[in-house]
């Protein structure tokens, strides 16, 4: 009998034994210390310590190791740049990065090699989430203050072509298939937005989460949903102000 089959005999407490063996288990896996509440504020110094431990050795790992690898991979690197990871960088790419950016967590940033020296630009005070993925085969820029949630993706080309011949022969997709992408100044993207080639995110523009955008996103307004549309309101208007009068 194997141990799969005898975990779930104890699982279905198939048997009185087997009831037994699983109330056993789970008065072990229940089992805590009867320590104390007045020892909560020494436990609690404990976690402090702890803490602080981890994020000195990640600051001392951030300044002494994964900046300066980062900062090799990099055109240029502007002031002030708070990040936790080093990105995953592949291909081609050229990387240039503005004031006070802020990337969180692990990201990817791959180039495409369709054109030479592909380019990846993050303007001043921006923000990158954890999980974002970058595809790049010509030009993605994104502008200042820009906000950025976790597990977005931005891309300029598709990664395969249409024609499922050149697929399976493992062709890249033709020139005239690369749009370049673009973030305005202020935008905002939700959380697993997704840009597809040739769209132009406008000033201060909103893309809900989990939006697919196909097409450009004017100035100020409010993009949701898949495929992504436009809502009436733009980022200037509240809800209130859009509902009809009562009369």
């Amino acid at each position: 009998m194997s141990i799969e089959s005898v975990i779930l005999k104890i699982k279905r407490a198939e048997t009185p034994g087997y009831a037994r063996l699983k109330t056993v288990a789970k008065a072990i896996l229940t089992f805590h210390l009867p320590v104390p509440r007045a020892l909560d504020p020494v436990y609690s110094f404990i976690q402090y310590l702890r803490t602080l431990n981890f994020e000195t050795n990640e600051r001392i790992m951030v300044a002494c190791f994964r900046f300066p690898v980062l900062r090799a991979r990099c055109v240029s690197i502007g002031k002030r740049l708070q990040m936790e990871l080093i990105p995953n960088i592949t291909g081609p790419v050229k990387i240039y990065l503005g004031d006070d950016v802020r990337l969180s967590g692990r990201l990817a940033i791959s180039g495409g090699r369709i054109f030479a020296d592909p380019e990846f630009r993050v303007g001043n005070r921006s923000f990158i989430g954890a999980g974002c993925v970058f595809s790049v085969a010509k030009s993605i820029a994104i502008g200042d203050d820009v906000l950025i949630a976790g597990n977005c993706t931005v891309s300029d080309y598709s990664a395969h072509p249409v024609d499922p011949e050149k697929r399976i022969a493992g062709v890249q997709v033709d020139p005239e298939d690369v749009r370049p992408v673009r973030i305005g100044n202020k935008a905002w993207l939700g959380k697993g937005a997704m840009i597809l080639p040739g769209v132009t995110v406008g000033e201060s523009a909103v893309v809900g989460a989990g939006a697919v955008v196909t097409k450009d996103v004017p100035a100020g307004h409010i993009c949701v949903g898949n495929p992504g549309r436009l809502l009436t309101r733009t980022v200037y208007e509240s809800r209130a102000e859009l509902k009809p009068a009562v009369h």
